[in-house]
């Protein structure tokens, strides 16, 4: 098999969305190991927390 088939195929396989804000379109794609000991609910919790730990060291340093 060819690279670029497993590519393509892997491409098909692949979860996501689009999402249009403004003039600009974002295709979202993502993957998820099943492997892995954390839900996705713990990941967006921890994304969120990055973020908001961010914009107070922001603030902070205005």
């Amino acid at each position: 098999m060819k690279k670029t088939d497993t590519i393509k195929r892997a491409q098909e396989k692949r979860k996501g969305f689009t999402k249009k804000i403004g003039n600009t379109t974002y295709d979202v794609s993502f993957h998820y190991s099943r492997q892995n000991r954390e839900s996705m609910n713990d990941k967006i919790i921890q994304l969120i927390r990055r973020v908001s730990q961010k914009i107070q060291f922001s603030k902070d340093t205005v």
